[in-house]
């Protein structure tokens, strides 16, 4: 099932401000920094399901050549966060319910073990990056900056996943979480939440600082339970509903 929302013609003005206010920085692979971009401005929102990605608009905007634009629209579409047709062009793909839902399953599954085995090796300087990335998510929820919000659970999680010494799970999180994100910053805004999600940082941080890793793997299932139901409540919101004047045609 996929979700739609308004089509946006903000892609087809080559003024458009999310390609205005980008910058390619020289030294890092082209497709790289275009993908970010691109999944960035695709998981925020500010490119809507329905908007058009024309290679020569983005070319012509960031100064580059289209290889690099063509290689960051197939990792995209892997991510499910474009579709490329032939005849109709390229624009950004509604949110696909499915794959929102590999996603918490995947989460689910690696996370809590991930947290259990971080708690046997977590040192000082790792503990402050955790506690400092809670503060900002904390100071972003209070002005409801859900960029940085997201940005911040986002780094927190990361640290943890490199704390266990598994670094490669973090890459199979990333490409399911595209899907995942795009419905975090619709829900994000949700002061109790966010301010819940606080909470459990911090728990999750004594456990940790504790060794204690079954606490550790007990709060972050807990954790991630909480964040889907506000998820999966958005995404009912989003599901196309029936017309009430239409009705079944008789057998």
């Amino acid at each position: 099932m996929t979700l739609s929302s308004p089509a946006s013609d903000l892609a087809t003005d080559p003024a458009a401000p999310w390609l205005a206010q980008a910058v390619i920085e020289t030294g890092a692979p082209l497709s790289e920094q275009v993908y970010w971009l691109l999944r960035a401005t695709i998981i925020t929102g500010v490119l809507e399901p329905g908007a058009a990605l024309q290679e020569p608009v983005i070319t012509a905007q960031l100064g580059i050549s289209r290889t690099p634009v063509r290689e960051a629209l197939l990792r995209l579409k892997d991510d499910g966060l474009v579709q490329i047709r032939r005849q109709a062009g390229t624009c950004v793909a509604p949110i696909d319910a499915n794959r929102v839902e590999e996603g918490i399953i995947v989460r689910e599954s690696l996370e809590p073990r991930i947290a259990q085995l971080a708690a046997a090796r977590i040192d000082a300087r790792t503990l402050e990056v955790l506690t400092h990335q809670t503060e900002r998510m904390a100071r972003a929820a209070a002005r409801q900056d859900s960029r940085t919000f997201i940005e911040a659970d986002d780094l927190f999680h990361q640290t943890l996943i490199d704390a266990s010494g598994h670094q490669h799970i973090a890459r199979i999180i990333q490409q399911i979480n595209a899907q995942l994100d795009r419905i975090r910053y619709l829900s994000v805004s949700e002061p109790i939440r966010a301010q819940t999600a606080v909470d459990e940082h911090h728990q999750l941080i004594a456990a940790l600082s504790a060794g204690d890793g079954a606490t550790c793997s007990a709060l972050l299932q807990h954790h991630l339970e909480g964040s889907w139901v506000l998820i999966r409540r958005y995404l009912q919101a989003l599901a196309p509903q029936p017309r009430p004047d239409i009705h079944p045609a008789p057998r």
